[in-house]
């Protein structure tokens, strides 16, 4: 199965994923990400701030991305 490397990246900043997690196939990529997305984003709102413009970038081993989850995809906003 393959590894999959997650990493947190807006326009100034970036967090890199050294472990990478094993995952069957992207649907299952696709669902891990976003509810690491949805926990960033709770812990960001607990302290007062909402991030919308920080994504999460899937790279396999040869670091290639994957997948992109731009965090506005990972929740509905409401009025």
């Amino acid at each position: 199965m393959p590894r999959y490397f997650l990493h947190l990246r807006d326009a100034t900043d970036e967090l890199l994923d050294g472990e990478g997690i094993v995952l069957a196939g992207l649907s299952e990529l696709r669902e891990h990400m976003l509810r690491n997305a949805r926990d960033v984003i709770a812990g960001d709102v607990q302290e007062g701030v909402l991030r919308l413009s920080t994504r999460i970038e899937a790279e396999d081993e040869s670091g290639t991305v994957v997948l992109s989850l731009p965090f506005t995809e990972a929740v509905t906003i409401e009025p």
